[in-house]
């Protein structure tokens, strides 16, 4: 019975030490803290595991605050927001048309494609893009791709093999080392630049599925923007950065920063964000400031609705100033646990002036879409989650038109039409099982 109990007093300590240096050693937040904390008591017999996932996280990130200086070295003038005038855009909801107009654009290239992407799966659409990539760098046009080793798991290098004989170079960003995990600080941006005069940012990634080739998670809805002009210098500099963090090459930089003289007249502001940008996360500031200046209305897209302390308060404020906020999310999951937190939140949102709303079932939301007030519309890699604003590398343009807003606002209207209205007698008349999972998942938050 003695050696029983000091087992578990042994058990006790080890948990208490461990749960003690993730507390008060490691870059938490209120919110996050409380989470963990209840997590702890909850699953003592994780705690070392915790404390292990956090610690390779802090030095990960120390990494990328160290990435912070590097980058401005390299790259003169590399701001976190830079508004730009004269710009024209397109947006893409389907995959198809997306691929299709990419492939014209890549077969125009002259000078350089520079492709960065969270996910590059080497399966059918994967293959076709390396093949269109092949045959620019067969005449001299320069090829280069970043992708998350993470993110791009599935990928095989075998396919790329002519590829790199031809020239083109594709380089992992934040390998996967042997001597820590780093599961979290992930590069979720997507962009692809051409020349320095067009290029696409948004939800799409390279992978079947994004063509609604899965059969579990069927028609893939997404929202992506074609950028002509100005804006594309902004998100040439971010990619050219991240680009020689990973090589530590030096390179004529200039020779990518073509100048054109672009007639059109849309302003787009590109703002980065993550632990290799700032402590503050200027992506997560900017939505704040938008939702807190509302008047009329705000409409919101998003495949994981995983909220911190912050922006509950701010979409609750404007909700109380009569403000109709509308919240687009899918009714499937395409990664475990999620779906659950995603609906506990949105349970915790409902109000008479903050509307839910379900896609269909047969198709995935993936759409990273903010408009308000036929004025503000954002279209870019960063989900209304805390991995987006907290750990993630996103980046964003957000345009200041009312064309483009009611552009938008009409196709977020179109495709409520798909969707069913999350009720307030759907979120809490649900069996008990069903609620402790979706409380269980929300407890998860942090790491999720």
């Amino acid at each position: 019975m003695n050696d029983l109990l000091y087992f578990f007093i042994g058990i006790y300590f080890i948990n208490f030490f461990f749960g003690l240096k993730i507390l008060l050693k490691y870059h938490l937040n209120l919110s996050n803290m409380t989470y963990t904390f209840i997590l702890i008591i909850i699953l003592p017999i994780f705690t070392p595991f915790i404390f292990l996932f956090t610690f390779f996280d802090e030095q990960v990130r120390g990494q990328l605050i160290n990435k912070r200086e590097i980058d401005h070295r390299n790259i003169k003038n590399l701001k976190t927001n830079v508004i730009t005038q004269h710009n024209d855009v397109r947006v893409f909801s389907n995959g198809d048309i997306f691929f299709d107009d990419l492939f014209e654009e890549i077969n125009r290239a002259k000078h350089f494609i520079h492709i960065s992407f969270f996910t590059f799966n080497t399966d059918q659409i994967g293959k076709l893009v390396i093949k269109k990539l092949e045959e620019v760098l067969k005449k001299n046009v320069e090829v280069k791709i970043l992708y998350d080793p993470l993110g791009s798991y599935r990928i095989k290098k075998k396919y790329f093999k002519n590829f790199i004989k031809l020239g083109g170079e594709i380089i992992p960003f934040l390998k996967l080392n042997r001597r820590f995990i780093n599961i979290n600080y992930r590069n979720h941006r997507k962009v692809v630049i051409i020349d320095n005069k067009i290029s696409y940012i948004g939800g799409f990634n390279i992978g079947d599925k994004y063509l609604g080739r899965n059969k579990k998670l069927g028609l893939w809805i997404d929202s992506h923007l074609k950028i002509i002009g100005n804006a594309t210098t902004e998100l040439e500099k971010r990619f050219l950065a991240d680009y020689l963090y990973c090589t530590k090459k030096k390179i004529d930089i200039e020779k990518y920063l073509i100048s054109y003289q672009f007639n059109s007249n849309k302003q787009i502001e590109i703002i980065s964000s993550g632990a290799d940008i700032h402590e503050v996360n200027h992506i997560e500031n900017r939505f704040l400031e938008y939702i807190y200046h509302a008047r009329n209305y705000i409409y919101i897209q998003t495949p994981y609705l995983i909220l911190n302390d912050a922006m509950i308060r701010a979409l609750k404020y404007a909700a109380l100033k009569g403000v109709n906020i509308k919240i687009m999310l899918p009714n499937k999951n395409d990664h475990p646990l999620v779906l659950q937190a995603t609906k506990a939140y949105a349970s915790h949102l409902l109000d008479d002036h903050i509307e839910i709303y379900l896609f269909n079932k047969n198709a995935f939301l993936h759409s990273k879409v903010f408009i308000s007030d036929d004025h503000y519309v954002s279209i870019g890699t960063a989900n209304f989650d805390i991995r987006s604003f907290k750990y993630s590398l996103e980046i964003n343009a957000f345009t200041h038109n009312k064309d483009i807003a009611l552009y938008m606002k009409d196709i977020f209207n179109k495709q409520l039409t798909y969707c069913t209205q999350y009720t307030k007698e759907m979120a809490f008349q649900k069996s008990i099982i069903k609620t402790i999972s979706e409380d269980f998942c929300k407890l998860l938050s942090t790491i999720l």
